[in-house]
Protein backbone atom coordinates (compact mmCIF):
# COMPACT_ATOMS: atom_id res chain seq x y z
CA UNK A 1 0.00 0.00 0.00
CA UNK A 2 3.28 2.75 0.60
CA UNK A 3 4.36 1.59 -2.66
CA UNK A 4 1.18 2.56 -4.20
CA UNK A 5 0.74 5.72 -2.27
CA UNK A 6 4.39 7.01 -3.08
CA UNK A 7 4.19 6.10 -6.70
CA UNK A 8 0.98 8.29 -6.58
CA UNK A 9 2.93 11.27 -4.84
CA UNK A 10 5.45 10.78 -7.57
CA UNK A 11 3.30 11.25 -10.19
CA UNK A 12 1.18 13.98 -8.64
CA UNK A 13 4.81 15.98 -8.31
CA UNK A 14 6.02 14.81 -12.18
CA UNK A 15 2.38 15.71 -12.98
CA UNK A 16 2.65 19.61 -11.54
CA UNK A 17 5.75 19.84 -12.92
CA UNK A 18 5.30 19.77 -16.01
CA UNK A 19 1.67 21.35 -15.37
CA UNK A 20 3.85 24.37 -14.49
CA UNK A 21 6.51 24.23 -17.52
CA UNK A 22 3.49 24.09 -20.17
CA UNK A 23 1.67 27.18 -18.43
CA UNK A 24 5.12 28.59 -18.63
CA UNK A 25 5.31 27.67 -22.33
CA UNK A 26 1.99 28.09 -23.53
CA UNK A 27 2.70 32.26 -21.89
CA UNK A 28 6.13 32.48 -23.24
CA UNK A 29 4.44 31.18 -26.55
CA UNK A 30 1.67 34.22 -26.28
CA UNK A 31 4.00 36.72 -25.68
CA UNK A 32 6.22 35.89 -29.02
CA UNK A 33 3.16 35.46 -30.80
CA UNK A 34 2.29 38.71 -30.21
CA UNK A 35 6.35 39.73 -30.86
CA UNK A 36 6.18 38.33 -34.00
CA UNK A 37 3.16 40.26 -35.22
CA UNK A 38 4.47 43.17 -34.23
CA UNK A 39 7.71 42.48 -36.17
CA UNK A 40 5.61 42.06 -39.34
CA UNK A 41 4.34 45.68 -38.98
CA UNK A 42 7.80 46.71 -39.35
CA UNK A 43 7.38 47.07 -42.78
CA UNK A 44 4.86 49.39 -42.83
CA UNK A 45 6.43 51.39 -40.96
CA UNK A 46 9.15 51.91 -42.83
CA UNK A 47 6.76 52.36 -46.41
CA UNK A 48 4.69 55.05 -44.26
CA UNK A 49 7.59 56.95 -43.40
CA UNK A 50 9.13 57.40 -46.92
CA UNK A 51 5.56 58.28 -47.79
CA UNK A 52 5.68 60.76 -45.47
CA UNK A 53 9.17 61.90 -46.11
CA UNK A 54 7.79 62.55 -49.83
CA UNK A 55 5.43 64.35 -48.92
CA UNK A 56 7.55 66.78 -46.52
CA UNK A 57 10.22 67.32 -49.82
CA UNK A 58 7.25 68.26 -52.05
CA UNK A 59 6.70 70.78 -49.45
CA UNK A 60 2.92 71.00 -49.80
CA UNK A 61 2.12 73.77 -47.25
CA UNK A 62 3.67 74.32 -43.90
CA UNK A 63 0.61 72.83 -41.63
CA UNK A 64 1.19 69.00 -44.00
CA UNK A 65 4.83 69.01 -43.55
CA UNK A 66 4.45 69.73 -39.97
CA UNK A 67 1.80 67.05 -39.16
CA UNK A 68 4.38 64.64 -41.74
CA UNK A 69 7.20 65.04 -39.28
CA UNK A 70 4.86 64.34 -36.22
CA UNK A 71 3.67 61.36 -37.78
CA UNK A 72 7.23 60.34 -38.63
CA UNK A 73 8.07 61.47 -34.69
CA UNK A 74 5.04 58.96 -33.75
CA UNK A 75 6.18 56.04 -35.91
CA UNK A 76 9.63 56.33 -34.77
CA UNK A 77 8.89 55.90 -31.32
CA UNK A 78 6.66 53.08 -31.44
CA UNK A 79 9.68 51.33 -33.35
CA UNK A 80 11.97 52.56 -30.45
CA UNK A 81 9.54 51.15 -27.96
CA UNK A 82 9.69 47.70 -30.14
CA UNK A 83 13.30 48.01 -29.77
CA UNK A 84 13.58 48.78 -26.28
CA UNK A 85 11.02 45.46 -25.41
CA UNK A 86 13.32 43.20 -27.51
CA UNK A 87 16.49 44.11 -25.86
CA UNK A 88 15.11 44.17 -22.57
CA UNK A 89 12.90 40.77 -22.95
CA UNK A 90 14.99 37.85 -21.15
CA UNK A 91 13.90 34.56 -23.05
CA UNK A 92 15.85 32.51 -20.52
CA UNK A 93 14.71 32.91 -17.19
CA UNK A 94 16.98 31.31 -15.59
CA UNK A 95 16.69 30.78 -11.80
CA UNK A 96 13.72 32.00 -11.34
CA UNK A 97 10.91 29.71 -9.45
CA UNK A 98 7.57 29.05 -11.40
CA UNK A 99 5.85 31.86 -9.96
CA UNK A 100 8.52 34.78 -10.70
CA UNK A 101 8.42 33.48 -14.00
CA UNK A 102 4.78 33.88 -14.58
CA UNK A 103 4.79 37.55 -13.23
CA UNK A 104 7.36 38.20 -15.64
CA UNK A 105 5.89 36.73 -18.70
CA UNK A 106 2.58 38.51 -17.76
CA UNK A 107 3.93 41.51 -17.17
CA UNK A 108 5.72 40.97 -20.41
CA UNK A 109 2.71 40.21 -22.88
CA UNK A 110 1.04 43.46 -21.20
CA UNK A 111 3.96 45.37 -22.38
CA UNK A 112 3.78 43.97 -26.15
CA UNK A 113 0.52 43.83 -26.09
CA UNK A 114 0.87 47.69 -25.34
CA UNK A 115 3.29 48.09 -28.23
CA UNK A 116 1.03 46.51 -30.44
CA UNK A 117 -1.69 48.54 -30.02
CA UNK A 118 0.03 51.42 -30.32
CA UNK A 119 1.81 49.70 -33.58
CA UNK A 120 -1.58 49.80 -34.92
CA UNK A 121 -3.09 53.04 -34.39
CA UNK A 122 0.35 54.93 -35.45
CA UNK A 123 0.33 52.89 -38.80
CA UNK A 124 -3.41 53.34 -39.32
CA UNK A 125 -3.36 57.15 -38.40
CA UNK A 126 -0.18 57.83 -40.76
CA UNK A 127 -1.80 55.95 -43.14
CA UNK A 128 -4.42 57.63 -42.87
CA UNK A 129 -2.78 60.96 -43.21
CA UNK A 130 -1.02 60.09 -46.54
CA UNK A 131 -3.80 59.17 -48.31
CA UNK A 132 -5.56 62.59 -47.52
CA UNK A 133 -2.65 64.68 -48.45
CA UNK A 134 -1.30 62.35 -51.25
CA UNK A 135 -3.23 63.49 -54.32
CA UNK A 136 -3.31 67.26 -53.03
Amino acid sequence: MKKIIAALCVSFVLFSCTDKKKQETDLFNEVIKVHDRVMEKENLIMINKMQLDTLIKANISAPVTDSAKLHITELDSADSRMENWMHSFDAENKGKSHDEIMTYLTAEKKKIDAIDSNFNIVVANASKFIKQNKTK
